[in-house]
């Protein structure tokens, strides 16, 4: 049976439109998170208590953040409907969270295409849809997904397969770097992550494609040396400095004249360093407005605590100079 039979399931058991769905979401704002909210370091640095389990854990993410990317759905293919609605339950204080789900490895790094796999992601996504908390679907390739003709066409087959739903596709390789990218992807009913890499050969660039109902930013950090060691703790060891989230402030108001809605993702996760970056850049989004900052993360990163108290009328920048820096 191959892929496109699972599209009997979807229009049979398809309540209502999954793009309809989306577009309620709210419009004409800026969201962060963070790559996954039940990361161990963020005890630490986040959680308190840091015994709570993963459910309590997000109930608490939720009280600082509108938006969380789903890390278990990259490796879990076992999560269904029923685990959206336990995620769905943790965040109802706060109306406005959506979830950015990452698609199963299966789909990107093994290029596979199966009717289980497909229902079950399906299934999860139609119950986050339903309860209006879906905001975005993500496929992150490998570097070693290039632009070939084989890996155009997976494309174009993971569009059928996932279409009506807001499917951004990370694309890592430096031969996706073409003029014509984002009109390909539009074809396939895509949308292009714009993701933020160390600046090495091969890799591609940060680009700042928008689209008209909602743009995805993806901030890996820019530690060059632990991308070339390819270890994954290394990779994300990095803590984004002033002047870089004002650049990266800047680019993102561009697009936001662009578009609905704006995503920004800190995936810096090492250390916990993308908790920090993402108060700085909702404090720089906010204006005076104090943030819900908890004591865990003011312990953690100090320089976060004008943030929490608006003690000034500028938001402070700048990185605690006894906070280890990236390698």
């Amino acid at each position: 049976m191959s892929y496109l039979d699972d599209r009997r399931y979807r229009l049979k058991n398809t309540v209502s439109s999954p793009q309809e769905v989306f577009m309620d979401i709210n419009s004409n704002r800026t969201v962060v998170g963070i790559g996954g909210w039940e990361h161990e370091v963020l005890d630490s640095c986040f959680y308190s208590p840091p015994s709570v389990e993963s459910l309590g854990k997000l109930a608490i993410y939720s009280k600082s953040f509108d938006f969380v990317e789903v890390r278990p759905t990259f490796w879990d293919n076992s999560l269904s409907a029923r685990d959206a609605s336990e995620w769905i339950a943790a965040v109802s204080g706060n109306k406005r969270f959506q979830f950015g789900v990452k698609l199963h490895n299966s789909f990107t790094h093994q290029k596979e295409l199966t009717p289980k796999s497909t229902r079950a992601m399906r299934g999860l996504l139609h119950e986050l849809g339903r309860c209006n908390r879906l905001g975005a679907l993500v496929a992150q390739f490998p570097y070693s997904f290039t632009n070939t003709g084989a890996n155009r066409f997976h494309l174009l087959k993971l569009g059928e397969v996932f279409s009506g739903f807001p499917l951004f596709v990370e694309l890592r390789h430096g031969s996706w770097d073409f003029k014509g990218l984002g009109e390909f992807l539009a074809e396939q009913a895509l949308q292009p992550v714009n993701v933020d890499l160390p600046r090495l050969r091969q890799y591609s660039s940060f680009r700042s494609d928008t689209h008209h109902e909602s743009t995805y930013f993806r901030l890996h950090g820019r530690n060059e040396k632990g991308w070339l060691v390819n270890a994954v703790d290394a990779r994300y060891d990095y803590l984004y400095n002033g002047r870089e989230l004002l650049e990266l402030k800047r680019r993102i108001d561009r697009a936001a004249g662009k578009t609905k809605r704006v995503i920004v993702v800190f995936n810096n996760t090492t250390m916990g360093k993308a908790v920090a970056n993402a108060f700085q850049f909702n404090g720089m989004l906010s204006g005076e407005r104090e943030l819900p900052i908890p004591s865990a993360s003011l312990r953690a990163f100090p320089f976060l605590r004008p943030l929490a108290t608006k003690e000034t009328g500028q938001t402070e920048l700048r990185v605690n100079e006894g906070f280890r820096e990236a390698m």
